[in-house]
């Protein structure tokens, strides 16, 4: 990956980093293939759950190849991520941290769970999407090696009931006929697998610091059918 592109919330980790978040980054790649011969492009099918197409929004794909959709088909792929930077080190590298999912993100809740073990809350920023968290296989204490921790996890999506209460439904090969990298690249459909609840556009995840529970600001619910009252507003959900 060369980069990171339309950022937009953020989050802090408990070790003091910077996790800054990737959105809407269908809107910079498009192609000039199609304006120069007038024939159809076929596209990978998971294009169109992102929003990739060949009419862009910001006409990069004039000016560089690599926004052009048919020239470099797999850019689109290297956006959409949380990004991990250090901002009391200058020369460190900013690490895109995919196991958290690939998604247009709108922040980074991240809390410590009782046992030691890192979670992080995400919401992907579209109508009709879900909300995400990730769970770290291991555990952290201050002054220790932060090392695998956003690497070596498992990422989970929410599916909800109509009386409010949900459960957190695992994103894991089994369950979504999936392999690993897949699952980090394909996160939207991984999430259709388990059988996630859309939400009216989940954007900012908040974590109490006194309870265990997270909440979710959903701000659009325009292309919910008539008479769908579920998830509109803000919804909560224990953290645990």
């Amino acid at each position: 990956a060369l980069g990171t592109m339309n950022n937009c919330g953020s989050g802090r980790t408990v070790w003091g980093t910077y996790l800054t978040c990737e959105e809407n980054f269908n809107g910079y790649f498009g192609s000039t293939a199609e304006m120069e011969d007038q024939k159809p492009i076929e596209l990978p099918d998971d294009f169109s759950r992102y929003g990739i197409g060949v009419n862009s929004r910001y006409q990069y794909e004039t000016l560089q190849d690599r926004y052009d959709i048919v020239k470099e088909p797999n850019e689109p792929y290297r956006f959409g991520y949380v990004v991990e930077i250090d901002p009391a080190d200058p020369t460190s590298m900013p690490v895109k941290r995919t196991a958290l999912g690939r998604f247009k993100h709108e922040n980074a809740a991240m809390a410590q769970a009782e046992d030691g073990r890192i979670v992080v809350y995400m919401g992907d920023d579209e109508r009709g999407e879900f909300m995400y968290k990730y769970v770290s296989n291991g555990t952290w204490a201050p002054g220790e090696p932060t090392d695998g921790l956003l690497d070596d996890g498992t990422l989970y999506a929410a599916v909800f009931n109509t009386d409010g209460t949900g459960t957190w439904a695992a994103l894991t090969p089994e369950a979504t006929g999936m392999d690993e990298a897949m699952i980090c690249i394909l996160t939207r459909q991984a999430g259709s697998a388990v059988g996630a609840t859309t939400m009216d556009r989940p954007e900012w995840i908040a974590v109490s610091s006194t309870l265990p529970e997270a909440y979710c600001c959903l701000t659009n619910n325009s292309r919910r059918a008539e008479g769908f009252t579920f998830n509109h507003g803000a919804q909560f959900l224990t953290a645990r």
